[in-house]
């Protein structure tokens, strides 16, 4: 394709996420106090210090919520726009990657805000008593939030990562064992930078990190050796699809004849 028509194509792109956000938007307003009282459930509530933070908390919530619901959109409009420019196996690692880090991505955010949120708000409050009393803000607890259980849904995206970047030769399962030191350091030093400035918070996301890094070597483990029987053997990989395209063409004929059974029926 000439350069301009890959800009078109980005444009095209660009405009149908825009609309994604759009639609995204819409909705998350539309149930945007919905959201606050599930949010409400932890703390039980909440104060504002000056007029309209109330109305911006809110706001920020919706945006918040249009990008996350809107982002379905948008990781497909990305990789559409990338795929013409991979080869087969690329294409396939990110097509079957698309499910999986929406699925990654809502299983983090359900661990942070089931089990993490909670265990982090309780330790924090601990340290109240008589004398203290906390006074939170919509605002504040908003920004605790998000600064806690976004960064979840992203990090478990690490199988993912890795299962790709394995598939497409970058790195080895015996690469990730021998730095897994270097690794475990630099897992520590991005759960200071995604969570909140405190240790507790750190050490929570430091954990399921690291338990991700160990399920990564196993995944990359089984596409490295996958990899490597179809260097070994390029025939193996070529039967295999030829067996699937087989199947696939069995199924046809099958419905084929199965059409033609009733159109007879019906005749008779």
């Amino acid at each position: 394709m000439p350069l301009t028509d890959h800009l078109e194509e980005l444009r095209r792109r660009l405009f149908i996420i825009l609309i994604g956000l759009f639609v995204g938007g819409a909705v998350s307003f539309y149930f945007v106090f919905d959201v606050m009282e599930f949010l409400l459930e932890i703390p039980g509530e909440l104060t504002y210090l000056s007029v309209a933070e109330a109305f911006f908390a809110h706001i920020r919530l919706a945006i918040i919520s249009a990008i996350i619901i809107s982002l379905p959109v948008t990781l497909y409009q990305i990789i559409a726009f990338l795929l013409p420019g991979l080869s087969s196996r690329e294409r396939k690692y990110l097509i079957l990657g698309l499910p999986a880090a929406l699925v990654l991505f809502a299983t983090g955010v359900y661990f942070a805000y089931s089990i993490i949120l909670p265990l982090a708000f309780d330790f924090f409050m601990s340290f109240g008593g008589d004398d203290i009393q906390p006074h939170i803000t919509v605002s504040n607890y908003i920004s605790f939030v998000k600064g806690l259980v976004i960064p979840f849904g992203v990090v478990f995206q690490l199988p993912l990562m890795v299962m790709v970047l394995t598939g497409v030769g970058i790195i080895t399962p015996q690469f990730l064992r021998t730095n897994r030191k270097i690794v475990i350091f630099i897992i520590f030093i991005m759960a200071a930078f995604l969570t909140p400035p405190d240790i507790i918070s750190q050490v929570l996301m430091a954990g399921p990190l690291l338990l991700l890094y160990e399920i990564s070597i196993l995944i990359s483990a089984l596409i490295y050796r996958r990899k490597s029987r179809a260097e070994e053997d390029p025939l193996w990989e070529d039967e295999e699809n030829e067996e699937n395209e087989e199947n696939e063409e069995d199924e046809e004929v099958v419905e084929v004849v199965e059409d033609e059974e009733n159109e007879e029926g019906e005749e008779e």
